[in-house]
Order: C-alpha cells, then sequence, then structure tokens
C-alpha cells in the first residue's frame, strides 16, 4: 500500500485510519536503542527535588548528571558510555526521519490548546504553543502515529496537557522540535520529546514519553517520566538483569542469561527489539540466553525486551564486546568505585585479571573520571581531588602486551565539599525465597540519622524498603534476579550509596547442586583432551568458569559442560566451574588439572657395518657356547 499525505485539518475516518497503518509501520523502530531512555541529555542532566524517571537516564557526550539522588531512576544511568553514544545517533537518526515527514496540517500561529487531533503529521514553521488540553483521539487503533514538526520553541503553559482517547499510546507521538522544549509547571505531558537544543520540565510537570536533547542539557524539577509503553494501564515495571554482558571471543562458545522479573504473568518472551547481536550469536525467546560461536570481533549495542503474557513490556540496552580470536576474557574489578567529596582527596584502584600477557595497562576508554581525578597507567590507581559536584560516568579499559583488551563501565557520584564519605552495609544481600519473610536491615556509617531510598532499580516484588530504619521487609512473590542501588541520605543532605544484587528462588527454595567428577585428569601439551562436567539433579543448567583459569588451549561448553581441546602450555591450573539451574541455583567444584610437556621420542643409535658384524658374531657365539653345555 502506497501513503501519501495532504494538507488537511482532520484527517476523516477510513483515510485517516488507512493512512497510519502506512505511518506507524514506519515508525515502529525509528528510536532504535534509545527506545529504553526516558531521559538522554547531550552536555548534562541536572535535577532538583524528588524527580521519578521510569526507564533509562543517559547523557553523551556529556559526562556530568546531577541530582540523583534525591531523583530516582527505575532503569538503567548510562553516563557517556557506548550505550548512551548509540541512543544519541538513533536519536539525531529519528529526529531526521520526523523532520523529512511531508506535513499534512500547517497549524502555524495557532495554539495547540482545546485541539482535538486525529492522526497525522501537523508542522509549525516556527514556534509551537499548548495553552490548556490538546486531545489527541486514536482512532481506536493504539498503532496510530501522531507527529509534530516544529521549527523553533515547544513551550506549554502551567498546567497544559496532552491527553490520550480511543486507544492511542503516548510512545507513538513525537514531538520534533527545531530548538529547545519547555513545558510550564504542573504539565501532563505525552510523547517523545526530540529536541535539537535542550528540554526543560519545570516544577511537577509529568511526561508520559521520552526527553531527548540532542545537543543541550535536560533540566529536571521534582518530575515523574516514564518511557513505558503499554497495551495495559496496569502494567507493572519489568526490569531486566544483568546490568552489563560479559565479553566474549571469536570462535569461542559465548552464554549470556538475561532475566526479566517485576510481572506475575508469566511465561516472558525475549527478543531484540533494537539493533543487533553480534554475527553468530542467537537469544532464546523462551530463557533469555544469548548463545553461539561469536564470528567477528567488535563492539554490539543491542536492546532486549521482554514482555509478560499481557504485552506488558521491559527493556535493557546492552553492549557486548567481542574480542579477537585467541585473546582470553579480561576482567576490570571491582565492580563498582566509591562515591567522592568535592575538596576531599580520593584513592581506589582498579585491577584486571585473565590474561598471562603482563603488565596490563589502564586507560578511561569512554567518558572522563570527575574533575580533579587521574588514574595511573600502570597501577590502576585513582587519585585525586575532586572539584565538582556530579554523577560522571566513565569506562576503564585494561589492555594486555598482545593487545587483548577488558573493560567496565563506572558511575561516580562526587558529593558537595564538606560532606564525609558515606558507606552502606552489609555489601552483599542474601537471597530470598517465594513465599517466605525476607528481613534484611541496610545501616550508612559514620553514625547519624539517614533517609534510605531505592535510587536505581527495583526491589524483588513484594519488599520493601523502611526510609527511616534501612529495614528491607516483606514476602517475596515472584522469582527472578533484581539489581538496585539504595541511598543513604543525612540531614545536610550528603548521600552514600550500595549496589545491590538480589536473587528471588522459587518457593522451597534451591536443591542441592553437586557436580562430578570430583577430580578431572591431567593432560599433555599437544594431545587432545575431552572430559564432561555433569550436574545433578538432572536438569537444564548453564555451566562457567566461575574463579581461576582453564589451561590455554582449552574451552568449556556453557551448554553441554565439556571441556575441550588441546594443551598449549605446561603447568598446573586450578579453577571453580559453577552450573546454574533454570531457577537461578547454583552449584560449584573446584579443580586443579595438571598438563605436562609431550614425552620425548626415543632414538636408536645407528652402527656402523663393522660394528653390526662384530655384533652378530658376538651373538653365534653365545648361540654356540649355550648348545654345548646344554
Amino acid at each position: 500500500m502506497e501513503c501519501t499525505h495532504s494538507r488537511v485539518r482532520v484527517i476523516p475516518g477510513i483515510v485517516g485510519l488507512l493512512l497510519f497503518l502506512c505511518a506507524s509501520s514506519a515508525f515502529s523502530q525509528t528510536l532504535g536503542t534509545a527506545e529504553s531512555f526516558a531521559v538522554l541529555g547531550a552536555s548534562t542532566v541536572t535535577n532538583t527535588g524528588p524527580t521519578e524517571i521510569v526507564g533509562d537516564l543517559g547523557v553523551s557526550p556529556g559526562t556530568a548528571i546531577t541530582g540523583f539522588p534525591p531523583g530516582l531512576v527505575i532503569g538503567a544511568v548510562h553516563a557517556a558510555d557506548a550505550v548512551a553514544l548509540q541512543a544519541q545517533t538513533d536519536v539525531t537518526t529519528a529526529y531526521n526521519s520526523l523532520a523529512g515527514l511531508p506535513c499534512d496540517t500547517d497549524l502555524t500561529g495557532m495554539d495547540l490548546g482545546n485541539m482535538t487531533l486525529t492522526p497525522g503529521v501537523y508542522c509549525f514553521s516556527s514556534a509551537a504553543q499548548l495553552t490548556g488540553a490538546l486531545t489527541l483521539d486514536a482512532l481506536g487503533d493504539p498503532a496510530a502515529v501522531f507527529v509534530f514538526q516544529i521549527g523553533s520553541m515547544l513551550t506549554t503553559a502551567s498546567n497544559a496537557s496532552v491527553v490520550m482517547t480511543n486507544g492511542g499510546l503516548a510512545c507513538n507521538v513525537f514531538w520534533q522540535v527545531g530548538s529547545s522544549a519547555v513545558l510550564g509547571t504542573g504539565t501532563e505531558f505525552s510523547g517523545n520529546i526530540l529536541a535539537l537544543a535542550s528540554i526543560s520540565l519545570n516544577s511537577g510537570t509529568t511526561l508520559s514519553g521520552r526527553a531527548f536533547a540532542r545537543t543541550g542539557a535536560v533540566t529536571l524539577d521534582a518530575n515523574t517520566i516514564s518511557q513505558r509503553c503499554q497495551v495495559s494501564q496496569d502494567c507493572p515495571v519489568i526490569t531486566l538483569s544483568p546490568l552489563t554482558l560479559t565479553t566474549g571471543v571469536v570462535g569461542a562458545f559465548y552464554v549470556g542469561i538475561v532475566s526479566a522479573a517485576g510481572s506475575t504473568d508469566l511465561p516472558y518472551i525475549y527478543a531484540v527489539s533494537s539493533g543487533a547481536l553480534p554475527g553468530g550469536l542467537s537469544l532464546n525467546p523462551s530463557t533469555g540466553a544469548i548463545t553461539g560461536l561469536p564470528t567477528a570481533e567488535g563492539q554490539f549495542i543491542f536492546t532486549i525486551t521482554a514482555t509478560d503474557t499481557n504485552g506488558c513490556p521491559g527493556s535493557r540496552a546492552y553492549v557486548l564486546d567481542i574480542l579477537p580470536a585467541g585473546c582470553p576474557v579480561i576482567t576490570v574489578s571491582p565492580a563498582t568505585l566509591p562515591g567522592a567529596v568535592v575538596g576531599t582527596p580520593y584513592m581506589a584502584t582498579v585491577s584486571a585479571a585473565g590474561s598471562t600477557a603482563l603488565p596490563y595497562t589502564f586507560s578511561v576508554s569512554t567518558g572522563a573520571l570527575p574533575d580533579g581525578l587521574v588514574i595511573d597507567a600502570s597501577t590502576g590507581a585513582i587519585t585525586g581531588t575532586p572539584t565538582t559536584e556530579a554523577l560522571v560516568g566513565f569506562t576503564i579499559t585494561a589492555t594486555d602486551t598482545n593487545g587483548c583488551t577488558g573493560s567496565t563501565s563506572y558511575t561516580v557520584n562526587t558529593s558537595p565539599a564538606g560532606c564525609p564519605v558515606i558507606t552502606l552495609s552489609p555489601s552483599i544481600l542474601p537471597d530470598g525465597e517465594v513465599g517466605i519473610p525476607y528481613n534484611q536491615v541496610i545501616s550508612a556509617s559514620p553514625p547519624g540519622t539517614y533517609t534510605f531510598l531505592v535510587t536505581l532499580g527495583l526491589l524483588p516484588t513484594g519488599l520493601s524498603l523502611n526510609p527511616l530504619t534501612g529495614a528491607i521487609t516483606g514476602t517475596p512473590t515472584a522469582t527472578g534476579p533484581f539489581d538496585f542501588t539504595i541511598t543513604a541520605t543525612d540531614t545536610s543532605g550528603c548521600t552514600g550509596a550500595q549496589v545491590y544484587f538480589v536473587r528471588i528462588l522459587p518457593a522451597g527454595g534451591c536443591p542441592v547442586i553437586t557436580l562430578s567428577p570430583i577430580v578431572l585428569p591431567g593432560g599433555v601439551v599437544g594431545s587432545l583432551y575431552n572430559r564432561s562436567i555433569l550436574a545433578s539433579p538432572p536438569g537444564t543448567y548453564i555451566f562457567s568458569i566461575l574463579d581461576g583459569q582453564l589451561p590455554p588451549g582449552l574451552l568449556l561448553n556453557p551448554l553441554t559442560g565439556i571441556i575441550t581441546g588441546t594443551p598449549t602450555t605446561v603447568g598446573s591450573f586450578n579453577f571453580t566451574i559453577a552450573a546454574v539451574d533454570a531457577s537461578g541455583c547454583v552449584g560449584t567444584a573446584t579443580y586443579a588439572v595438571t598438563i605436562i610437556d609431550s614425552p620425548a621420542t626415543s632414538t636408536i643409535p645407528t652402527l656402523s657395518g663393522w660394528a653390526l658384524i662384530f655384533l652378530a658374531a658376538l651373538l653365534a657365539c653365545c648361540v654356540v657356547t649355550n648348545r654345548s653345555s646344554g
């Protein structure tokens, strides 16, 4: 079906429906990897007050995010990392695509207030103003698309609103703004704002959609922003774990598991909703397992969406690095870095493991350290005195002498001058079980009065955090892995945070998972090695190296547990193998395998002709003597 556009004020019945069946299909993938974001700034993102963001928060190419906390993010934070960079690229593509659409109705000079519009492309050659209520009527089509092309500024008056009716969804409304967008106090706005410059949400404004600034800042003030696009208003918040995926190597079997949590309407269906997996890998729609043999090195950015049986979705953007063939998987630790305080000397150290081609060289590969800090390329020590209050994102990469790399992305929150360094304990929380009451207390030091909040992610379903005591209590109602950050704020507004990972296991808890054999035999350099690790009780398991490393030349198949390959290096190698079942229950076994050199081939000395004659005569003499004595 060919789609055409005409300049009409209202698109009547059937014509409008046919026209926007075309339009909706054209925009189904417009936002690319930016779809998981609720807020994305270019220079900075700043917040004042108790803003709540449902969806990812990011900034690129700038590095600073301020005001979180007290702001809350139910999603991931991407500060100047590869995900934020790709999302900005996709926003630019979407912006240009929207700007290039033919205009259906020219509204230049008109106030959008008190209008009722049906699906279409509406344009303003200059600024656009909204005073009062704008109603967007989807004509019963949840895929109906509304596009507003605005030549310069978009401004709303206080308490203005955009109301969706007849099945319309806010995520199918696009505001392409030629300069900046300013939403007035108390505005209730719907749609995706793609502004060339900056976006400002005044106090109390709510946005059902997204705020993307291409070149400027996003400024927030006690707002509520949600990017969820759902067919049911009763959809839960669905989150995906883990926060990051492990690195892969060309030609080495890869497995990564993405798990969803937050809904009781199971099972989930997993799909790559934007971007693409590395060549050779595939996503299992039922289990969330990413498996296969990578065929090409590089950095791959994609979004995975999990959808429950009611059609309620949850998404997360991932970066997956695939290293060249022969490179080991290099891990950079720790997973998180402590916060900093303006004017207070800072000291933290990152380290790397996994390669024998030492030493490592450490560098900041994306983003930038907080102002005033530097990293020692040889030791990985991050030192200095912070000068600016901000939440800053950056990636540290370790490179071995063969050029193989490993990276970890970090965010460091720098508190105002005069604040103490606030730490939360415990650093690890125990797992829980469906139907069994859970009770753990988070405390902060130095001693004082604190307010505790979940500022990133979500607690397990059924649990709640007491903001005064730090107690996490309740009875879990759904299984799954849950990532969240708890922030403690003292009476002076100083903060400290801790990232937690908690698994909620099925009712009845985990079975005792054992691995066999208990001992693995040694191997020989240059000779094929093949041994199987088995887990019991019977079931489906994912096998991985939890600690240490296999002898060089050997690989572990994560789906079968088979260790195979040809050893290349003499030595003793200690490692721990973990087997994880479908519920996240784990069994481990530690092994020591010794690889010896191949035995030298024995050689028989060659004899000269006279030596052979002498040897034959000697043997003949012995034979005669034996017969005589007989």
